[in-house]
């Protein structure tokens, strides 16, 4: 009996040490269940209208103050050709870049962006000829710090396709992003992570969502 209770007790341990892979982030499962339908759930911009299919928009930190302003394409590993950081202007009153948002389906009468829902998220920017597809958005792991980064590059359909905006406020048209892995139920929120050695702060996945607006280009 002493011999079984020690079994199980060693199993027990075994299973509730953190997963060594996600050492430094161990992310929050969102739920995948008790979401209301897309159809009916139109992601809506700060004046209340529906975010369009394929527009351009600003995507801006709801948090005043501290919270900084819209989200930027910024140039911060030298060794990269091209730019590739996605961070938040620490400027309250920057919108930031303007951003295309496309339902990840095919469907041409997708005209109208909905929560909840597979999306496609580029900035609309002038680049230069090297660097004009490297503007789609994905994530990639970044070994040096353990981070899953926010990073702009060429579009790959099982990253760049697997992104969804979750309603947070319906009453203010607060929103946050997450990011669910291809071929699996797993989502995970899109956070800041402030860096010390840049002193910017990116975006990453993170247990803490970004809570945003969106804007129209327009305002």
């Amino acid at each position: 009996m002493k011999a079984l209770t020690l079994a199980l007790f060693l199993a027990l341990s075994l299973y509730l040490l953190p997963n060594p892979a996600h050492s430094r982030f161990n992310p929050i499962r969102l739920p995948t269940t008790h979401e209301p339908a897309s159809s009916e759930t139109p992601v809506l911009d700060i004046n209340g209208d529906e975010v369009r299919a394929g527009g351009n928009y600003y995507m801006v930190s709801a948090i005043w103050g501290a919270g900084g302003g819209g989200l930027r394409l910024a140039h911060l590993d030298m060794m990269s050709k091209c730019a590739s950081d996605v961070i938040i202007s620490p400027n309250d009153l920057d919108n930031g870049d303007p951003i295309t948002i496309t339902p990840a389906t095919a469907d041409p009468e997708s005209t109208v962006v909905m929560a909840s829902t597979y999306q496609t998220f580029r900035f609309n920017i002038a680049t230069n000829k090297l660097c004009v597809n490297n503007v789609n958005w994905g994530i990639q792991h970044d070994s040096a710090s353990g981070q899953y980064f926010l990073k702009a590059g060429e579009f790959v359909s099982d990253n760049s396709n697997q992104f969804k905006i979750e309603l947070v406020d319906a009453n203010l048209n607060f929103y946050k992003l997450t990011y669910c892995q291809f071929g699996s139920d797993k989502c995970y929120n899109v956070g800041r992570f402030h860096d010390p050695m840049l002193r910017t702060t990116r975006l990453a996945l993170s247990n803490s969502p970004f809570v945003f607006v969106i804007k129209p280009t327009d305002v």
